[in-house]
């Protein structure tokens, strides 16, 4: 391959990465530059930290319900 091949090859990758970093750190559709923008990363960031907490909230109770003795039968009068 010539040089000429690998100039096409080198501006075709350079194109995907540019659009890929466009992509995932660009201005989500419909922001507007002012106090309410956020990018699709910090959203995407924004609900992983909530599912997260959500999860461990769950997994705590279940934990909680496992730890505590279980009940015992009412003493016979």
């Amino acid at each position: 391959m010539g040089k000429g091949s690998y100039l096409i090859i080198g501006v075709a990758i350079g194109a995907v990465v540019a659009f890929a970093v466009n992509y995932f750190f660009g201005p989500a559709d419909g922001a507007t530059y002012d106090q309410n923008y956020r990018s699709r990363l910090d959203y995407a960031l924004e609900e992983g930290k909530r599912a997260a907490a959500d999860r461990e909230v769950e997994l705590r109770r279940q934990f909680d319900a496992y730890r505590r003795p279980p009940s015992l039968p009412p003493p016979a009068a």
